[in-house]
């Protein structure tokens, strides 16, 4: 028993007198610069007047990159500060800078006039105000439905481009 007490005793010390006497340098790492946002908005406006507000349960956002990365966003837009549409994105990426989003997973634009549309992986370019996607699309308004295998659109889905269209007419009697 006295043996196994001495060797706790020892072993402590040795330690101790092994590492004093040594210097040291410890790197320090430099902060990421990401931070978590709970009830995460931004909102433009452009003369006092509404043009989009994006919110969102959470978000994650790298100071060093400017980008935001966004679970579930909805972004509803507006043109001369009236309501136009709004869009739902599984997971999104912002700019913080251009306000440009790349939204992934399955997407969904609904307008103010009862029209649908639905992709995925599109993209929302602030600057000419269009969203946009390189994949299968699907417009259902009054009574027709276009697939398309692209398109690119205003956010209210006023003028838009569909690449190889499909257009099927419901016809009521």
């Amino acid at each position: 028993m006295e043996k196994i007490k001495l060797l706790c005793v020892i072993i402590p010390i040795t330690f101790l007198l092994g590492c004093g006497g040594a210097d040291k340098v410890i790197d320090e790492t430099p902060p990421i610069g990401e931070h978590a946002i709970e009830k995460f908005t931004i909102t433009e406006t452009e003369g006092g007047k509404l043009k989009m507000i994006m919110e969102s349960e959470s978000a994650t956002i790298n100071e060093n990159m400017s980008i935001a990365k966004i679970n579930v966003p909805i972004v509803k837009f507006y043109k001369d500060g009236e309501y136009t549409s709004t869009l739902v994105m599984e997971k999104a990426d912002i700019d913080l800078d251009t306000y440009d989003v790349k939204g992934y997973g399955r997407c969904v634009v609904d307008t103010a006039e009862n029209e649908r549309l639905q992709t995925t992986d599109l993209q929302y370019d602030a600057k000419t105000k269009t969203v946009f996607s390189k994949n299968p699309v699907r417009i259902e308004r009054k009574g027709e439905t276009i697939d398309g295998t692209s398109f690119r659109a205003d956010t209210n889905l006023e003028n838009i481009v569909i690449e190889n269209q499909k257009i099927v007419i419901e016809r009521t009697n």
